[in-house]
């Protein structure tokens, strides 16, 4: 398998992606853009993209714009209906390389807020041809679950002041991306001690991943429902999935909301993994195996289907 760091351009912002190209590749393969979640940056999904181009795709992992290598200022803004642009726009990128890529052929998949970020993105854009979200974490209800009343009060006025300072001064104000929840500590992503312990290792083994944001990221991520246009994805094929175990940061209750607007066809996968139990073994090679099938069964299905048709036929004794 190749590695390579490639560009592309969103919107006037230089992106970097890590595309990852299959052993023996001879001509034109599906095609696959992946995204990572909250806060995080590509080499996050080192080990998943590797898993789905061992399949045999051609993936696409990319950093969104102000995060990782990406540019962009400020720096770790993340904001949501941005990332889906990214998303669109490494599409028209991997559709353009037709030496490596069969244009008609592209899949995307997400993790966490990288899974809601898909699920919109697959929503409005019908080049998507199959989408697989990852244990989505889905904007306002997500964030919104992280809190208890007294807290999001207690956020909502520091958005309405930030909101003010950006308006005086043109820059606001930064914020942890996680804190113990119930300590008081107010930031993006609340969480509890495995949350924590999964950012610090995170932070320690990237170099370009600081665990920080804009609080502008936490107005804009309360403005975003994947969760409501879920039915629009549809005839394209959409697999979840998602713990069924305790998971604080991806409620399943919420995931089958989104997951029950949605029309056929579509599958839920629910394993028995807690909060980071999909992001190594045995669970990530679970997760990853019911993805690359439903790739396999939605990208590869007309191809097989045409090369039998184009088969020559069966003689009398059958072979």
């Amino acid at each position: 398998m190749k590695v390579e760091q490639v560009d592309f351009d969103s919107c006037g912002v230089r992106c970097s992606a890590d595309l990852y190209m299959p052993e023996g590749l001879d001509g034109p393969r599906p095609g696959i853009v992946m995204g990572h979640g909250f806060g995080v940056v590509k080499e996050a999904l080192q080990p998943h993209a590797a898993y789905v181009a061992q399949a045999g795709y051609v993936v696409m992992a990319i950093d969104y714009r102000t995060f990782g290598s990406s540019d962009g200022e400020p720096r770790r803004q993340l904001l949501p209906l941005h990332q889906v642009e990214d998303f669109r726009n490494a599409i028209s990128w991997l559709e353009r390389r037709t030496d490596l890529v069969d244009p008609g052929r592209i899949g995307i998949w997400g993790v966490s807020f990288g899974g809601g970020i898909v699920l919109y993105t697959a929503a409005i854009e019908r080049r998507v041809k199959v989408v697989v979200a990852q244990s989505p974490a889905l904007g306002r209800p997500w964030t919104r679950s992280l809190r208890n009343p007294f807290e999001w009060e207690e956020m909502q006025e520091m958005l309405v002041e930030d909101r003010r300072r950006r308006f005086a001064t043109g820059e606001g104000a930064r914020i942890p991306l996680t804190a113990l929840n119930g300590t008081g500590t107010p930031s993006a992503m609340p969480g509890d001690e495995l949350a924590l312990s999964f950012v610090d290792a995170a932070e320690a083994a990237m170099p370009t991943y600081k665990a920080e944001l804009s609080l502008e990221s936490v107005e804009k991520v309360a403005e975003f429902f994947p969760d409501r246009i879920t039915d629009l994805i549809a005839p394209r094929p959409l697999l979840i999935v998602t713990n069924g175990s305790y998971d604080l940061h991806h409620p399943l209750e919420q995931v089958r909301i989104a997951y029950d607007r949605a029309g056929n066809p579509k599958s839920l996968v629910v394993l028995p993994y807690d909060t980071v139990g999909l992001y190594s073994e045995p669970g990530l090679g679970v997760a990853m195996r019911h993805a690359a099938a439903w790739f396999d069964r939605h990208l590869l299905a007309d191809q097989l289907a045409m090369a039998e048709a184009e088969a020559p036929p069966l003689d009398r004794k059958g072979t």
